[in-house]
């Protein structure tokens, strides 16, 4: 008896201690917004950023905290958070940091560019929107971490030579245009009355006009026989060959093309336009390093992302909204930089 009792409490201190463990495993402060790999976010800083966000978006902000909206509001601020610690961190693991020297330069063009060089009238304009200089300064240093980072995944994926010349050999369509013509058509069914509008045209009448009056092919009919800028393989091939024959205002004789009879007129000669290797070979090396970069960036930021041990708190968790929009707006200079996001 005496036994079993001692089992039963055995087993009671062990699941006891399991529940300790497991909610001290599940558990975040009460002050924390979420958790980065043991970095804590906290619910203050949610709120600031909030704060920050109202100032520069009067009205995007709801005044009901306990709204489904501001609740919207503040899952994204929680999310670009965590977004912004991941970076720090990863920056931090990369020895990349920010010196107070490049914040005040890039705080100088701003003040430059959106202030015209008036420090103060963008101290007063802050204040009114209960917000200040160091709420910028933050925002600049987060955005030049994560450029340098941008250029630090950009070493890792070069690009060779030999790509940029798989790639114009790939895509050589884009860079190679024959020689278009805008081809004017008369299409007749008999050669007699091909010859009777050939006949008008000699004497004079406008080459559109005549179209509009004998012409069987409903397309061009209406549209005084344009058939428009083309190459000479968008046309059949024997009037493709008269048309490509004649010089700029030239009218062709009357021909036979299958079962109906033609009369063709170029108004203009675009010139071929063939792009060599060499004379795109910058800008695609550039366009390659941008996708190349931009896939990179893709999957080190998952990786970084599954590998992390991210936890949060009630009501600050991301939203699973299927059809949601971000609740951080653009386009404003104190706004969430992106952090580092999958």
């Amino acid at each position: 008896m005496i036994r079993k009792l001692l089992l039963l409490a055995g087993v009671g201190v062990v699941l006891f201690l399991a529940l300790i463990a497991l909610m001290g495993c599940s558990s975040l402060p009460d002050n924390a917004a979420a958790s980065v790999n043991g970095e804590i976010i906290t619910k203050d800083a949610v709120t600031n950023r909030i704060r920050v966000i109202a100032g520069m978006s009067p009205g995007f902000v709801p005044s009901d905290t306990k709204s489904k909206a501001y609740n919207d509001i503040q899952r994204d601020v929680t999310t670009e958070l965590v977004a912004e610690q991941l970076l720090l961190q990863e920056t931090a693991k990369r020895n990349i940091s920010v010196s107070a020297d490049e914040v005040n330069k890039a705080l100088a063009q701003v003040v430059e560019d959106q202030y015209y060089g008036n420090e103060q009238k963008m101290e007063d304009d802050f204040k009114k929107r209960n917000i200040t200089v160091d709420d910028l300064r933050e925002n600049l240093k987060l955005t030049l971490l994560r450029q340098k980072l941008m250029d630090s995944l950009k070493a890792e994926v070069p690009v060779s030579d030999a790509d940029v010349q798989a790639a114009y050999n790939q895509g050589k369509a884009n860079y190679v245009h024959p020689e278009r013509r805008q081809v004017r058509q008369i299409v007749t069914t008999s050669q007699q009355a091909a010859q009777q509008a050939l006949a008008q045209i000699s004497s004079g009448e406008d080459f559109a006009t005549v179209a509009g009056q004998v012409s069987v092919d409903a397309g061009t009919k209406s549209k005084g026989g344009l058939v428009g800028l083309v190459e000479q393989s968008a046309l059949p091939p024997a009037v493709g060959q008269q048309a490509f024959a004649l010089k700029t205002g030239e009218t062709s004789g009357a021909f036979q093309s299958g079962t109906n009879w033609y009369i063709v007129k170029v108004d203009l000669i675009q010139p071929a336009q063939n792009q060599t290797f060499d004379q795109v070979k910058a800008q695609l090396k550039q366009d390659l390093a941008n996708q190349k970069l931009a896939q990179h960036y893709k999957d080190f930021s998952n990786q970084v992302h599954q590998s992390a041990d991210i936890e949060y708190a009630e009501d600050y968790s991301p939203r699973t909204d299927a059809s949601k929009t971000s609740a951080t707006p653009t386009g404003v200079q104190t706004a969430p930089v992106s952090g580092l996001k999958p």
